[in-house]
């Protein structure tokens, strides 16, 4: 066995089962979870004076410790640590250590005989357990219910004393900058402590002082952290060492920023409240997204990986990530680098989707478990909200869970009462609410007069344009499902052409009917729908990112109301058909450009056509921006009918409005079947005039010219026509390319210049196949595949 690491990844290593990350398929690994395991190793004798512990980081989940054949410790919770006393054992030889764990899905069963049904949203208990909720599979993730040592173990021996926990909140007066210190120390009690401050190098404060468990240090003027947009992420580091006869005996350090947060809940009109979350008294508008776990075996994530996956939170422009309840609390790794990118993190208590019993066994898991995340995760500047849960909420009240339970305890008492108090006790510096969606001043938790809402009747039921018909104070869950890469998706099936009607592909989409509602949206969009191929995959690609370009962009044009979106999802577990912009190999789904372009801090927007075509121009920045809008009206043959010119003049944050029905007449019937762009200082946007599936289209006239610069293939596509949606698609041939940009209006005559990144060799089959990679919603109107 490897550690960290589970049963699923040591059978992967050892070539004994497919990793279904890549090509691995559920059901061959279905056996997996129901199978007992165990570890074991031996640690060699020490017969030294020190005190030795096991820590162990995490285990997943059901675990019996044996030392030398005696049982231990029994845990029941993946979400936390424990640490074990072994220093007899050590002393006298060497220790044999043997974890024991049982089946999650075995033992869950046994606790629905026993308790009853709990109601949940999949045919999988895993409300009964403290493990993360998605490896029982969920609408986007694949069933894998592991075992195994998740995080490190780790020998820790120490003389008379040790840190046991340590951990920071910051605070500001008018003059200081303040640190609350909470520090327990194991062992003798009667220890001196050193705290320093840092910046940089340079101390900025260093006092030798006895041990307390909770002391307040004022440092003096800092320096603000800023989420990202609003200014610089200045962060600090805080030491905390123990003394022994006045030398450094252990020391911890954590990384700290000074900020204020509030949670504005005002009034705004006679019946609506803001939800707008504020950093040092400045409103932060969220261009959010939320996080699912990023492998569906969290103990393979690397610090790359989260750079890498921060990174592209960065390019496509979000400041805000909500770690969703049904992962993980995830490593420091993603915090700190929250930290240093300004991106604030929203983050849930891991409930999600269901009702959970309140045995008092459950009550200390959760207690023992939101201690130890508050404790670690509220030093870092990036976080500025708790959050209860999941549509916990909503579902009792929506779902119709009360028939089901019989007057049994859910979970309520979890997000009302036990949760609050822990974060009140140990944090206090951060605004909780007890679930999503939740409203702060009605009792309906989907009421859109306040808080926050989740909307999902776009993708179950109706076109994205019925996102334009809402008006919340903070969206902060809505989406749209589309393809991963299509090469990722060819390999995962083992398959070099993909079919919706091909069962193995559709066990790739996990949502209820979602292959069904994948074609239900091509319905909407175009008259004659593709079903295979090519054209599937761009056609599903195109209508997802349609569908993303228009809530976000809706939803920031009501920036007065409307204080966040955090789009349902950013990132994949798997090769999926799911609601990410980013799928699991890092590809930019056309959604991720969507996405970019919604989330500039500068954005253009054409509403629907039946509301007015009214044109949006955002400043979300601190400059103001006065410049001119060109607004071209062109037919379904790709002409330029008429052109026309706004003068818009914007402060800083702050958005302008304009119908252009007075000055496109013809469009106002919502018959006319042509496309409107708007164009200002580089940024653009485009729009059909109808909004009737598309049965018309100019020819896909253009020419292209290739050149490879750098190890980038740079594409120059020049139109001949108008050309809606422009696109250049090198993931049909090749997997690990990315292009810069996507989904481009192209006037007549005009150029756009495409910039590919990938492998030399893959790059050059894409030069050697390009015709058949670029596309647009003119090829597709015109079935000219």
């Amino acid at each position: 066995a490897t550690v960290p690491g589970c049963i699923h990844t040591d059978l992967i290593n050892h070539g004994l089962i497919a990793d279904i990350a890549i090509h691995g398929k559920e059901a061959d690994q279905s056996w997996i979870w129901r199978t007992d395991s165990s570890y074991e190793t031996v640690i060699a004798q020490d017969p030294g004076p020190l005190t030795s512990h096991l820590i162990f980081h995490g285990l997943d989940t059901l675990a019996t410790i044996f030392i030398n054949g005696v049982r231990k410790l029994s845990t029941k919770n993946m979400h936390r640590s424990y640490r074990i006393d072994i220093t007899e054992e050590i002393q006298l030889g060497d220790v044999r250590l043997t974890v024991k764990f049982k089946a999650p899905l075995t033992d869950a069963e046994e606790q629905v005989e026993k308790l009853g049904i709990y109601p949940r949203p999949y045919d999988m208990p895993y409300n009964y357990q403290r493990k993360m909720a998605c490896s029982y599979g969920w609408d986007w993730g694949p069933t894998t219910i592991t075992s195994g040592i998740w995080k490190s173990v780790e020998l820790f021996q120490f003389e008379n004393s040790f840190i046991e926990d340590f951990s920071v909140v910051t605070s500001l007066t008018e003059s200081s900058g303040l640190i609350q210190i909470s520090c327990a120390i194991g062992g003798a009690q009667d220890k001196k402590i050193l705290v320093e401050v840092r910046d940089n190098e340079s101390v900025l404060f260093s006092q030798i002082r006895d041990h307390q468990a909770v002391f307040e240090i004022a440092i003096g003027r800092v320096e603000l952290w800023h989420p990202r947009g609003l200014g610089s992420q200045k962060l600090y580091l805080v030491t905390l060492s123990l003394l022994e006869a006045d030398e450094v005996i252990e020391s911890e350090t954590k990384q700290i920023g000074f900020r204020t947060i509030e949670l504005d809940t005002s009034k705004i009109s006679e019946e609506k409240h803001l939800f707008a979350i504020k950093v040092n008294g400045q409103r932060l508008w969220i261009r959010g997204a939320n996080w699912i776990p990023d492998d569906p075996f969290p103990s393979r994530m690397s610090a790359e990986r989260y750079r890498n996956r921060i990174d592209e939170m960065l390019v496509v422009n979000i400041n805000a990530i909500r770690v969703w309840g049904g992962g993980i609390y995830e490593s420091e790794d993603f915090y700190r680098l929250c930290d240093e990118a300004g991106i604030v993190v929203w983050q849930d208590f891991l409930f999600a989707c269901a009702a959970y019993p309140e045995t008092p066994e459950m009550f200390d898991e959760v207690r023992a478990e939101a201690t130890e995340a508050v404790n670690r995760l509220k030093s870092h500047a990036s976080l500025v909200l708790w959050c209860g849960g999941n549509e916990c909420l909503e579902g009792f009240q929506h779902w119709g869970w009360s028939e089901i339970l019989q007057g049994k305890s859910w979970g309520e008492s979890f997000y009302r009462s036990l949760l609050p108090e822990i974060v009140g006790q140990l944090d206090g510096s951060r605004p909780y609410i007890p679930g999503s969606p939740f409203s702060t001043h009605d009792v309906d938790v989907k009421s859109f007069n306040s808080g926050t809402n989740h909307i999902w009747d776009v993708w179950n039921e109706l076109g994205y344009e019925r996102y334009e018909q809402y008006s919340p104070a903070f969206n902060a869950e809505f989406g749209y499902s589309g393809p991963g890469s299509f090469a990722m998706l060819a390999q995962s099936i083992g398959k070099p052409k993909l079919d919706s009607l091909d069962a193995d592909l559709s066990i790739h989409q996990k949502a209820l009917d979602g292959m069904a509602k994948m074609e239900n949206g091509l319905t909407r969009e175009f008259a004659r729908q593709p079903f295979r191929g090519y054209e599937w995959y761009f056609a599903t690609a195109l209508v997802q990112a349609r569908a993303v370009e228009v809530g976000l962009k809706h939803f920031r044009s009501l920036y007065d109301t409307c204080s966040g979106t955090v789009l349902w999802q950013f990132n994949d577990m798997w090769p999926a058909i799911s609601w990410s912009v980013l799928d699991h190999t890092g590809f930019r789904k056309l959604a991720w450009h969507a996405m970019k372009s919604a989330y500039d801090s500068r954005s253009l927007f054409i509403g629907r056509a039946d509301q007015g075509s009214v044109l949006t121009v955002l400043n979300d920045s601190k400059e103001a921006w006065e410049s001119v809008v060109t607004i071209t009206l062109i037919n379904d043959k790709g002409e330029v009918v008429q052109q026309d010119k706004i003068d818009v003049k914007l402060q800083p944050f702050s958005v302008f409005k304009e119908p252009l029905l007075a000055l496109f007449p013809q469009i106002a019937d919502g018959e006319y079947e042509g496309f409107l762009q708007a164009k200002m200082d580089g940024f653009r946007t485009a729009r059909r005039t109808t909004m009737k599936p598309a049965r018309t289209a100019p020819r896909p006239e253009f020419s292209a010219q290739t050149e490879i610069v750098n190890s980038q293939l740079l594409v120059t596509v020049t139109a001949h026509t108008y050309l809606h949606e422009l696109c250049v698609l090198p993931e049909l041939f090749v997997l690990g390319t990315n292009v810069d940009s996507q989904l481009v209006s192209v006037l007549p005559g005009e150029k756009h210049l495409f910039t590919i990144t990938g492998q030399p060799a893959d790059l050059e089959v894409v030069d050697n196949n390009l015709m058949d990679l670029i596309w647009s919603h003119n090829r597709l109107v015109n079935d000219c595949w």
